[in-house]
C-alpha cells in the first residue's frame, strides 16, 4: 500500500508540474520572462558581481530553460520507467512542439536555443535519476 500511495503522489506532483510547465510555456508571459532574465543579469553583474563579463541576459534565459526542464527529465525516467535517452527524446519532441506552437499560434517567439536548453535540462534530470549499474 505504501509503495502504491507513493507512486500516486509522484504522479500527482508530476501532473501539477506539467500543468504549470504548460501554462508557463504557452501563456502570455514573454515580456515578464525577459524582465526576469534582465533582472538576473543586472543582479549578478552589478549588485552581486559574481557573473563573468561575457554573461549576457540571453545566457540567463538559457540557464533558466535548462533548470525548468530538469524535473521533466527526472519525472519521465521515474514514472515511465524508461531509459534516460527515451526521456530526453520525449522532452526534445515536446519542447519542439511547444516552440513551434509559440512561433505559429501564440504571442511568443519560438526558439531553437530554447529547444536545446530544454532538452539539455531534461537530459540532466533523466541522468540524475537513472539508476547506476553496479560493477563487480
Amino acid at each position: 500500500m505504501g509503495r502504491s500511495r507513493g507512486r500516486r503522489t509522484a504522479w500527482a506532483l508530476a501532473a501539477a508540474y506539467l500543468v504549470g510547465l504548460v501554462v508557463l510555456l504557452t501563456g502570455p508571459w514573454g515580456l515578464e520572462l525577459n524582465r526576469l532574465t534582465v533582472g538576473l543579469y543586472t543582479f549578478f553583474r552589478y549588485d552581486w558581481p559574481v557573473a563573468p563579463d561575457w554573461a549576457l541576459p540571453h545566457h540567463y534565459g538559457f540557464v533558466l530553460n535548462v533548470v525548468l526542464f530538469v524535473p521533466l527529465g527526472a519525472v519521465l525516467v521515474v514514472l515511465t520507467r524508461r531509459p534516460w535517452w527515451v526521456a530526453t527524446l520525449l522532452a526534445l519532441l515536446g519542447s519542439t512542439a511547444v516552440e513551434v506552437a509559440q512561433g505559429l499560434w501564440l504571442d511568443r517567439v519560438g526558439s531553437v536555443a530554447d529547444v536545446v536548453a530544454n532538452t539539455l535540462g531534461a537530459l540532466v534530470g533523466a541522468l540524475l535519476l537513472t539508476p547506476r549499474r553496479r560493477r563487480g
